[in-house]
C-alpha cells in the first residue's frame, strides 16, 4: 500500500515536466495526442500542440479540453500572441462525411461541405468556453468570441461575436 504522505508530489511533478519536455521524439503518436488534448500543464500542451501542427504564439493560453482535427499535411491552425482560449473549444480544420459513400458523391456535399482549411487566430483574441470554429476561419485581432458560439465566417478585428451561428454584436473601441 502506498503512503501518500511519503510522496513528494512537487518533485514528481517537476520530473514529469522535464521528461515530457525533453523526450517527446521517442513517444508514440497516440500518446503525443493524449498529452496534446489532456495534460494539465499548459506548457506541455503548448509544446505538443506545436509538434502536431497547431502553432501557438508567445504568451497564449489554451485551456483543457481543446480539440483540433488535424490537417493531413502541414499546419492545422495558427494561434497568435496573447490569445486566451477557454475550455472545451474545438477547431474543425477538416470536415467531411468520413464513412459516407453515396453522400460524398453528391455535388453540394463534395463541393461546399467537405473542407480542409487552416484556422488562423490573430493576436490578442479571447475565445470563450465551448466555441466551435469551422475550417478556413480567421479570427481577427483583439476580437472576442462568446461562449458556446459556432464560428462559420471570419471574425472582424476589434469585434465581439456570439451565437449559433456567431454574428457580430459589437465593435470594440480602442
Amino acid at each position: 500500500m502506498i503512503d501518500f504522505n511519503d510522496l513528494n508530489f512537487a518533485e514528481l511533478d517537476e520530473q514529469l515536466y522535464d521528461f515530457f519536455m525533453n523526450h517527446n521524439e521517442s513517444m508514440p503518436g497516440r500518446f503525443v495526442k493524449f498529452l496534446f488534448f489532456s495534460y494539465p500543464d499548459a506548457r506541455i500542451r503548448k509544446k505538443y500542440l506545436n509538434e502536431l501542427g497547431v502553432l501557438v504564439g508567445e504568451n497564449s493560453f489554451i485551456n483543457l479540453g481543446f480539440q483540433c482535427t488535424l490537417a493531413r499535411e502541414g499546419i492545422s491552425a495558427i494561434v497568435g500572441k496573447n490569445v486566451s482560449i477557454g475550455p472545451n473549444v474545438t477547431f474543425v480544420v477538416s470536415s467531411c462525411a468520413n464513412n459516407g459513400r453515396e453522400i460524398n458523391t453528391i455535388p453540394y456535399v463534395r463541393d461546399h461541405l467537405t473542407k480542409e482549411k487552416q484556422i488562423i487566430v490573430e493576436d490578442e483574441v479571447w475565445i470563450g468556453a465551448g466555441v466551435v470554429v469551422l475550417p478556413g476561419i480567421t479570427i481577427g485581432r483583439c476580437s472576442v468570441v462568446g461562449a458556446g458560439s459556432v464560428v462559420t465566417r471570419d471574425v472582424e478585428p476589434f469585434s465581439v461575436y456570439a451565437g449559433v451561428p456567431a454574428r457580430k454584436i459589437r465593435t470594440l473601441e480602442t
